[in-house]
């Protein structure tokens, strides 16, 4: 097997979660989170639920890796054979940019080495949080989502709108 194969059958195994972000006391006055990817489990920040974690966390208001770190998004499946199952996977491949790879390395450093994990926010939304069991060295990523095919391509598409909005 490649690396690749080795980091997306890794990236197989996070957990999704979709959540609302909610203000608490601890925060600034800032209750909207930019698009793209946050530290969870920090100490001070925004609230949020995380259903498939089935607890609060906070989040740190300022983004590691903004949206904008992406270079392309896109839905794929690939076969995930666990056992005698035989199932696809679907999710989105993200390539990051140079710059937003090096900072997706950083953030799985610091969710490693802390044990914290790192959730994917889109429209102030908590699409997907995923815990990190080792450092992530690739430039593209396999995100998972135990979502309907249909709300991933949604999905594609929003992140997409964004990117092309930013350009």
């Amino acid at each position: 097997m490649t690396i690749k194969t080795y980091a997306l059958l890794f990236l197989l195994s996070l957990v999704s979660a979709t959540g609302i972000c909610q203000q608490s006391q601890e925060t600034d006055t800032t209750s909207h989170l930019k698009s793209g990817f946050y530290i969870l489990n920090d100490s001070v920040g925004v609230k949020v639920f995380v259903p498939s974690f089935n607890k609060t966390q906070y989040v740190n208001t300022k983004t590691l890796i903004p949206i904008t770190a992406i270079k392309k998004c896109s839905t794929v499946g690939i076969d995930a054979t666990f056992g005698n199952t035989g199932e696809k996977q679907f999710g989105l491949n993200l390539t990051f940019t140079p710059n937003g790879d090096i900072k997706m390395q950083i953030a799985t450093d610091i969710a490693f080495e802390e044990r914290k994990s790192i959730g994917l926010f889109i429209d102030n939304k908590i699409i997907n949080a995923f815990y990190v069991n080792s450092k992530i060295r690739n430039g593209n990523y396999f995100l998972a989502l135990n979502l309907p095919f249909a709300e991933i391509k949604k999905l594609e598409k929003k992140i997409n709108t964004e990117l092309k909005k930013k350009k």
